[in-house]
């Protein structure tokens, strides 16, 4: 039976935090990381197994009326077919939306993921909600193959 292989990454901070567009996250925490490698403060995972993967991950971006899409970077490249682009739309100035996105890709040996601000514009991340410190943004990648 293969070993597992699984990993929780997450943004936290105290003030609202500028993704510019075509900047990577930079999660600063982790959860359970279990043959996934992340050191914090990073952009980047290394998965080491090759395998079919299930990611999700979730922003809570706030700011002008805009759009904001991100998506996920494996191996420096964009994952291909708009499997894992995903976006929203702020209609209004200081709307806080949640952007969340998932998918199974196959992930090759010793790769590397991020996740993207792949829109035009530059987005604010928020860490604080009403005087509760959250989750600005978060990472979940789960081996199932």
């Amino acid at each position: 039976m293969p070993k597992p292989a699984y990993g929780y990454v997450t943004l936290v901070g105290n003030n609202p935090i500028e993704v510019k567009s075509g900047a990577n996250v930079i999660f600063n925490r982790n959860g359970p990381l279990n043959h996934i490698v992340f050191t914090p403060p990073s952009d980047t995972l290394i998965i080491p197994k090759p395998g079919d993967y299930k990611i999700e991950f979730i922003l809570l971006i706030d700011g002008p009326a805009s759009i904001s899409v991100y998506g996920l970077i494996l191996n420096n490249s964009l994952v291909g077919g708009r499997l894992t682009n995903y976006g929203i739309q702020r209609q209004v100035d200081g709307a806080s939306l949640m952007l969340t996105g998932q998918a199974i890709i196959h992930i090759p040996r010793c790769s590397t993921l991020q996740l993207r601000n792949i829109g035009p514009t530059t987005n604010v991340l928020l860490p604080i909600l009403s005087g509760q410190k959250i989750n600005a943004a978060s990472l979940l990648i789960e081996k199932l193959s």
